[in-house]
């Protein structure tokens, strides 16, 4: 893994000071960098700028910022089979192997060997309306209501057989990775990582004997909106793609891609849930 890629989030790096002594670490330790052509900066030397993260180019993507920054980091090289490494320069961090300050000493396991290539599941989001719109989500898909004051209904399919209706301001349906997110918030449940289930998790249903519920992962679910506004709003990893119409549905499904991260040998999915929710 001689060839590294750089992607950082813009607003935590208004001073080009620290990533000139990340870049400069790993130029010391003769790693080729690259970045992208739009994340250029003034004052960076021995740096080679590329359109795009592709295998040709690239053997690891590190990420610098927050969780979403590595959200948006993750579609970069999604079909690239290209595994990532974050440092988390945000606030939890959840989605980050290592803490900012551990940059130098996390080279060094990197060097002897001392980690594996995690796959994480990712879900494939696909329009059942006329633009037959694809969208690919590490974390989830959100199908909300925006500012309107009721509730939405909607008609829940698996593999098109009718399963119930539901009342709520909105459906979360998450992966593994995404079950720390968005569907913590909302009552669902902490599923770790190589749990092979997709999460549907109503946002303030009516009826509150109505819970999360835990599907196989074999499972192609369909999610009809019946009721409610005139349109509702499709987020994937907390970014609004699409809206929906009353009767229009979307289908969610586990994508035969899957994101690589970089997983270090002392850092276990069960520390990081003590270090970032309980200690």
């Amino acid at each position: 893994m001689q060839r590294i890629g750089i992607f950082y989030n813009p607003k935590l790096f208004k001073s080009i000071q620290k990533l000139k002594e990340r870049i400069a670490f790993l130029q010391k330790n003769e790693y080729i960098i690259s970045l992208l052509e739009n994340q250029k900066r003034k004052g960076l030397q021995g740096i080679s700028y590329v359109k795009g993260f592709t295998k040709e180019n690239i053997d690891l993507l590190i990420v610098l910022g927050g969780d979403g920054t590595i959200l948006l980091a993750s579609k970069l090289v999604l079909k690239e089979n290209i595994p990532l490494l974050g440092f988390n320069h945000g606030k939890l961090g959840f989605l980050s192997e290592c803490e900012k300050h551990e940059f130098e000493p996390v080279f060094e396991q990197i060097r002897k060997g001392a980690y594996i290539v995690e796959e994480k599941m990712i879900l494939e989001c696909t329009s059942l309306s006329d633009t037959k719109m694809k969208y690919y989500a590490l974390n989830d898909c959100v199908l909300y209501k925006g500012t309107y004051p009721k509730m939405l209904t909607f008609k829940i399919l698996d593999d098109n057989e009718y399963l119930f209706d539901i009342e709520a301001d909105g459906i979360i349906v998450s992966t593994p990775t995404g079950s720390t997110g968005y569907n913590i918030s909302a009552g669902g449940s902490i599923v770790f990582p190589h749990t092979d289930v997709l999460l549907l998790t109503p946002i303030n249903p009516h009826n509150q004997f109505i819970k999360p519920f835990i599907f196989s992962a074999e499972k192609k679910l369909s999610i009809q909106y019946i009721k409610g506004n005139e349109k509702i709003y499709v987020a994937i990893d907390g970014e609004n793609v699409d809206t929906m119409k009353k009767y229009e549905q979307i289908a969610i499904e586990k994508s035969s891609y899957t994101s690589k991260f970089i997983k270090l040998h002392d850092k276990t999915f069960a520390k990081i849930v003590r270090e970032k929710f309980i200690d």
